[in-house]
């Protein structure tokens, strides 16, 4: 059976005038943000992207469904680029795929009530001979807000009811793929939780796919059945959640689960700090590029970079001196990989 999505060395830059400064420095003014990505999601799959602000998982997404242009690499959905999409083409393909924006009350219109919001995507895609109020009825009924939600504006929401009309607008049309950009961002823990039991439940019942794109690990953790760990712009390790967790091959990932809150109160804490600035990108360090920050840095590591590296299970890593899977106490030192000619 074929992916419903499958990416393949995803490149996307900014930026590349010339300026005055490039100019005396030597320096390209271009930004990577995302930089040779390539992963593949079933269908009903629920896929992750994790790491820092910055990392490009953002950026990643808006490629994928043509809101940012790609500089090379492919993406397909369903078996067809999607790349380079434009007018009646880019226009089907928002159909099939929909996205759950960060910001849950700046994502809606001021100017709409919600009865507006959830008729709009009908109006927009040609559907509005349809009877708009009953769909409406239906989407909120699906997200668990009451009929006489419908005639308020987006102010008059809170962060938690505003998040279940922005999940209502990306279910309208019954896409295939729902992208969720830090779906429980700005809400209360308790809030976190229901969104989250709704996204699984709305997965179950509607048959659909999720990209969930997050630095909360407890999100990735309730939801997501594969993960990618992003930073620079790079995959570093990408592998099934519960492998992943259970240990990471990646440093960087062994720092992200360390650093995630324990709700045991009883718990000792233990945390791997990382050293230094996350690098820019408009000065990738050379070799390894997160050696700068790395607790296991070795010198190999400051001058040659890391090719893919694949377990037995599919897990796939970049890095010269791996984790022991399984061994991740935080407090003590994880075994890590002595250099092997296969890892050379």
């Amino acid at each position: 059976m074929s992916a419903l999505v499958e990416v393949r060395d995803l490149v996307v830059r900014f930026g590349g005038k010339r300026s005055l400064s490039s100019l005396v420095t030597g320096r390209s003014d271009s930004i990577t943000a995302v930089a040779g990505a390539s992963f593949a999601m079933a269908e009903g799959e629920t896929f992750a992207l994790v790491g820092e602000s910055g990392s490009g998982k953002t950026t990643l997404a808006r490629a994928l469904i043509g809101l940012t242009p790609a500089a090379s690499g492919s993406v397909s959905f369903q078996g067809q680029s999607t790349l380079g999409l434009a007018g009646a083409a880019l226009k089907r393909l928002h159909r099939d795929i929909a996205m759950i924006f960060q910001d849950p009350v700046g994502s809606l219109s001021p100017r709409f009530t919600v009865r507006g919001l959830l008729a709009e995507p009908f109006r927009i895609h040609g559907l509005a001979d349809r009877d708009l109020d009953a769909e409406v009825d239906r989407l909120l009924g699906l997200v668990g807000l009451p009929r006489a939600m419908a005639d308020r504006l987006p102010h008059q929401l809170s962060g938690g009811q505003a998040r279940r009309v922005g999940v209502a607008r990306a279910i309208a049309l019954s896409p295939k793929l729902v992208i969720a950009d830090e779906p429980t961002a700005g809400l209360d823990v308790s809030v976190q939780g229901e969104v989250l039991n709704l996204l699984n439940d709305l997965r179950e019942t509607l048959g659909l796919s999720m990209l969930i794109i997050t630095h909360n690990l407890n999100v990735v953790r309730h939801v997501a059945d594969r993960m990618a760990i992003m930073y620079l712009g790079r995959f570093v390790e990408v592998g099934t959640t519960e492998a992943i967790f259970a240990g990471p091959r990646h440093p960087y990932g062994l720092a992200l689960l360390s650093a995630n809150p324990e709700p045991d109160p009883d718990a000792r804490p233990n945390r791997m700090a990382l050293e230094g600035e996350v690098p820019s990108l408009l000065d990738r360090p050379l070799g390894c590029e997160f050696h700068g920050r790395c607790p296991f840095v070795r010198e190999r590591c400051r001058s040659e970079a890391p090719a893919v590296t694949s377990d037995p299970d599919g897990r796939l890593f970049t890095c010269h001196y791996p984790l022991t899977p399984g061994v991740i106490s935080i407090g003590g030192t994880p075994h890590v990989a002595e250099e092997r000619p296969d890892l050379r």
